[in-house]
């Protein structure tokens, strides 16, 4: 072998170690996943919580949310992707805990996915055997303290799973929603559960 052959190699060893190091050291390595179930795992060491069982995976696109339960604690944890390929932790990481002296144990919250997007998700766990399905009242364009005509309410409905747990959710920037009223109706469609939101 000649000396430009070695030289060669020597330079292109050195480059690929120093490519190497730079990316093991970047954020891309060390704080985002390549799947979403890993940012999803490490969303919750990193917050010291679970590890929670998914109950439900619900994906949309470049975000993913986990319905999940840990012990005696249910939560709605958001997942986004990055640069197209990675994943990284979201909002919603730490839980609820379950009201088993309530029929229904719900939470709601937003997070800004990118400028024309904003999530909004109302979630929550329901302890009644006898509620089969939660319906959530909305109306756009309302604010908390205006009176909303009842022409302008939408349903929106939710048949519960095995797991217990429903989400709701929506772009805010798309529907501006208030939301209005929860319920919980069993398999003959009587309300047996109803809670005022405003």
């Amino acid at each position: 072998m000649n000396r430009e052959k070695i030289k060669a190699i020597i330079e292109w060893t050195i480059a690929f170690l120093l490519i190497f190091i730079v990316i093991k050291d970047s954020p891309y390595f060390s704080y985002y996943e390549l799947s979403p179930e890993a940012a999803f795992e490490k969303s919750e060491r990193t917050y010291y919580y679970g590890p929670s069982e998914v109950l439900e995976k619900v994906d949309l696109d470049d975000v993913q949310i986990f319905l999940s339960k840990y012990k005696n604690w249910f939560s709605a944890t958001l997942v986004n992707k990055h640069a197209g390929i990675f994943w990284g932790p979201g909002s919603g990481v730490g839980g609820m805990e379950i009201k088993d002296d309530q029929d229904i144990t719900h939470s709601w919250g937003g997070t800004s996915i990118k400028e024309d997007y904003m999530l909004m998700r109302y979630y929550g766990i329901v302890t009644d055997p006898e509620i089969n399905k939660v319906e959530l009242d909305v109306a756009e364009g309302y604010g908390w303290d205006e009176e909303v005509p009842a022409e302008d309410i939408v349903t929106l409905a939710y048949q519960l799973k095995d797991h217990r747990m429903f989400l709701f959710h929506w772009n805010e920037v798309e529907n501006n929603y208030l939301s209005i009223a929860l319920r919980g109706l069993n398999s003959d469609g009587e309300v047996i559960y109803e809670k005022d939101l405003r």
